[in-house]
Protein backbone atom coordinates (compact mmCIF):
# COMPACT_ATOMS: atom_id res chain seq x y z
CA UNK A 1 0.00 0.00 0.00
CA UNK A 2 1.56 3.35 -0.76
CA UNK A 3 1.21 6.34 1.14
CA UNK A 4 -0.12 9.78 -0.76
CA UNK A 5 1.01 13.14 0.94
CA UNK A 6 -1.24 16.23 -0.34
CA UNK A 7 1.29 18.98 -0.61
CA UNK A 8 -0.54 21.46 -2.98
CA UNK A 9 -2.18 23.41 -0.48
CA UNK A 10 -1.79 27.18 -0.33
CA UNK A 11 -0.18 27.60 2.72
CA UNK A 12 -1.53 31.29 2.96
CA UNK A 13 -2.69 30.94 6.50
CA UNK A 14 1.52 29.59 7.68
CA UNK A 15 2.96 32.49 5.23
CA UNK A 16 5.06 30.07 4.08
CA UNK A 17 5.36 26.58 2.34
CA UNK A 18 3.54 24.03 4.61
CA UNK A 19 5.38 21.06 2.80
CA UNK A 20 8.70 23.19 3.37
CA UNK A 21 8.51 23.21 6.91
CA UNK A 22 6.56 19.70 7.50
CA UNK A 23 7.40 17.18 4.58
CA UNK A 24 10.76 15.57 5.83
CA UNK A 25 9.07 14.65 9.28
CA UNK A 26 5.60 13.10 7.62
CA UNK A 27 7.92 11.21 4.77
CA UNK A 28 10.19 10.06 7.67
CA UNK A 29 6.73 9.04 9.46
CA UNK A 30 5.31 7.05 6.89
CA UNK A 31 8.23 5.67 5.18
CA UNK A 32 9.19 2.80 7.24
CA UNK A 33 5.20 1.59 6.85
CA UNK A 34 4.41 1.96 3.24
CA UNK A 35 5.84 0.64 -0.15
CA UNK A 36 6.37 4.02 -1.62
CA UNK A 37 5.40 7.17 -0.35
CA UNK A 38 4.31 9.80 -3.09
CA UNK A 39 3.82 13.35 -2.97
CA UNK A 40 0.91 14.47 -4.64
CA UNK A 41 1.19 18.09 -5.71
CA UNK A 42 -1.26 20.85 -7.84
CA UNK A 43 -0.52 21.23 -11.62
CA UNK A 44 2.52 23.19 -12.89
CA UNK A 45 3.93 23.06 -9.21
CA UNK A 46 7.55 22.18 -9.21
CA UNK A 47 8.01 18.35 -8.42
CA UNK A 48 9.38 17.33 -4.84
CA UNK A 49 12.01 15.45 -2.94
CA UNK A 50 10.31 12.23 -3.32
CA UNK A 51 8.09 10.56 -6.15
CA UNK A 52 5.84 13.66 -7.16
CA UNK A 53 2.70 13.52 -9.29
CA UNK A 54 0.45 16.19 -9.99
CA UNK A 55 -3.02 16.98 -9.92
CA UNK A 56 -5.48 17.10 -13.20
CA UNK A 57 -6.95 20.71 -14.38
CA UNK A 58 -9.59 21.94 -12.12
CA UNK A 59 -10.59 25.61 -11.54
CA UNK A 60 -11.60 24.72 -7.63
CA UNK A 61 -9.36 24.80 -4.77
CA UNK A 62 -9.93 21.58 -2.44
CA UNK A 63 -7.88 18.64 -1.33
CA UNK A 64 -11.01 16.09 -3.38
CA UNK A 65 -8.25 16.94 -6.47
CA UNK A 66 -5.55 15.65 -4.54
CA UNK A 67 -6.89 12.92 -3.68
CA UNK A 68 -8.38 11.85 -7.37
CA UNK A 69 -5.14 12.12 -8.65
CA UNK A 70 -4.05 9.89 -5.60
CA UNK A 71 -6.29 7.42 -6.15
CA UNK A 72 -5.87 7.32 -9.73
CA UNK A 73 -2.15 6.44 -9.44
CA UNK A 74 -2.72 3.63 -6.51
CA UNK A 75 -2.97 0.37 -7.64
CA UNK A 76 -5.16 -0.45 -4.86
CA UNK A 77 -5.88 0.78 -1.20
CA UNK A 78 -4.35 3.80 -0.68
CA UNK A 79 -3.30 5.85 2.56
CA UNK A 80 -3.88 9.74 2.13
CA UNK A 81 -2.65 12.12 4.31
CA UNK A 82 -1.87 16.18 4.38
CA UNK A 83 1.33 17.58 4.81
CA UNK A 84 0.24 19.42 7.69
CA UNK A 85 0.14 16.91 10.29
CA UNK A 86 3.89 17.54 11.57
CA UNK A 87 3.57 15.63 14.89
CA UNK A 88 2.45 12.42 12.58
CA UNK A 89 4.48 9.10 13.85
CA UNK A 90 5.24 5.80 12.39
CA UNK A 91 3.28 4.22 15.46
CA UNK A 92 0.20 6.63 14.75
CA UNK A 93 -0.02 5.80 11.22
CA UNK A 94 0.37 2.05 11.87
CA UNK A 95 -2.55 2.19 14.17
CA UNK A 96 -5.08 4.26 11.51
CA UNK A 97 -3.45 1.54 9.13
CA UNK A 98 -4.80 -1.20 11.19
CA UNK A 99 -7.97 -0.06 11.66
CA UNK A 100 -8.48 0.23 7.94
CA UNK A 101 -7.18 -2.76 6.86
CA UNK A 102 -9.01 -4.51 9.85
CA UNK A 103 -12.93 -2.53 7.86
CA UNK A 104 -13.92 -3.72 4.72
CA UNK A 105 -15.58 -0.14 4.43
CA UNK A 106 -14.36 1.89 1.11
CA UNK A 107 -12.96 4.62 3.70
CA UNK A 108 -11.33 4.33 7.67
CA UNK A 109 -11.03 7.41 9.44
CA UNK A 110 -9.90 8.34 12.59
CA UNK A 111 -11.47 11.02 14.92
CA UNK A 112 -9.60 13.14 16.63
CA UNK A 113 -11.36 15.45 19.62
CA UNK A 114 -14.35 14.40 18.12
CA UNK A 115 -13.26 15.52 14.29
CA UNK A 116 -13.07 13.32 11.36
CA UNK A 117 -9.62 13.15 9.80
CA UNK A 118 -10.55 12.15 6.38
CA UNK A 119 -7.13 13.80 5.35
CA UNK A 120 -5.03 11.23 7.33
CA UNK A 121 -7.23 7.59 6.25
CA UNK A 122 -7.16 5.06 4.57
CA UNK A 123 -9.24 4.94 0.87
CA UNK A 124 -10.42 1.95 -1.45
CA UNK A 125 -10.70 2.56 -4.95
CA UNK A 126 -14.53 2.15 -4.70
CA UNK A 127 -14.38 5.45 -3.50
CA UNK A 128 -13.29 7.23 -6.88
CA UNK A 129 -16.39 6.69 -9.00
CA UNK A 130 -18.62 8.21 -6.19
CA UNK A 131 -15.77 11.00 -5.98
CA UNK A 132 -16.12 11.96 -9.54
CA UNK A 133 -20.04 11.96 -9.24
CA UNK A 134 -19.92 14.56 -6.44
CA UNK A 135 -17.54 16.63 -8.34
CA UNK A 136 -19.61 16.54 -11.04
CA UNK A 137 -22.13 18.19 -8.62
CA UNK A 138 -20.23 20.69 -7.11
CA UNK A 139 -19.77 18.80 -4.14
CA UNK A 140 -16.06 19.24 -3.08
CA UNK A 141 -16.14 18.15 0.92
CA UNK A 142 -14.49 15.45 2.09
CA UNK A 143 -17.10 14.78 5.39
CA UNK A 144 -19.86 14.74 2.72
CA UNK A 145 -18.54 12.02 0.83
CA UNK A 146 -17.41 10.12 3.88
CA UNK A 147 -21.23 9.92 4.48
CA UNK A 148 -21.97 8.89 0.95
CA UNK A 149 -19.93 6.28 0.92
CA UNK A 150 -20.85 5.37 4.57
CA UNK A 151 -17.13 5.44 5.66
CA UNK A 152 -15.72 3.44 9.12
CA UNK A 153 -14.86 5.89 12.07
CA UNK A 154 -12.62 5.33 15.09
CA UNK A 155 -11.65 7.31 17.97
CA UNK A 156 -8.02 8.10 18.09
CA UNK A 157 -6.00 9.49 20.81
CA UNK A 158 -2.78 11.21 20.42
CA UNK A 159 -1.38 14.96 19.46
CA UNK A 160 -0.38 13.05 16.39
CA UNK A 161 -3.25 14.40 14.14
CA UNK A 162 -3.07 17.88 15.41
CA UNK A 163 -3.47 19.50 12.12
CA UNK A 164 -1.35 22.93 11.90
CA UNK A 165 -2.60 25.62 9.54
CA UNK A 166 -1.19 29.09 10.82
CA UNK A 167 2.17 29.56 13.04
CA UNK A 168 -0.01 29.88 16.19
CA UNK A 169 -1.00 26.32 15.35
CA UNK A 170 2.51 25.13 14.74
CA UNK A 171 3.23 26.65 18.61
CA UNK A 172 0.45 24.98 19.92
CA UNK A 173 1.52 21.81 17.73
CA UNK A 174 5.24 21.92 19.25
CA UNK A 175 3.60 22.54 22.93
CA UNK A 176 1.68 19.61 23.11
CA UNK A 177 2.78 16.63 25.14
Amino acid sequence: MNCYILTGGRSERMGRSKAELFLPRVVGAAAPLFDDVVAVQRRGDPSLSIRTIHEGDHADTAPVFGLVRALEDATGPAFVMAVDYPNITTAALTEIRRHFEASTAPMAVPVWRGIAQPLCAGYRPAVLPVIHDRISKGKLDLLGLMKDVAAATFPFDGRELMNVNTPDDLAKAERVE
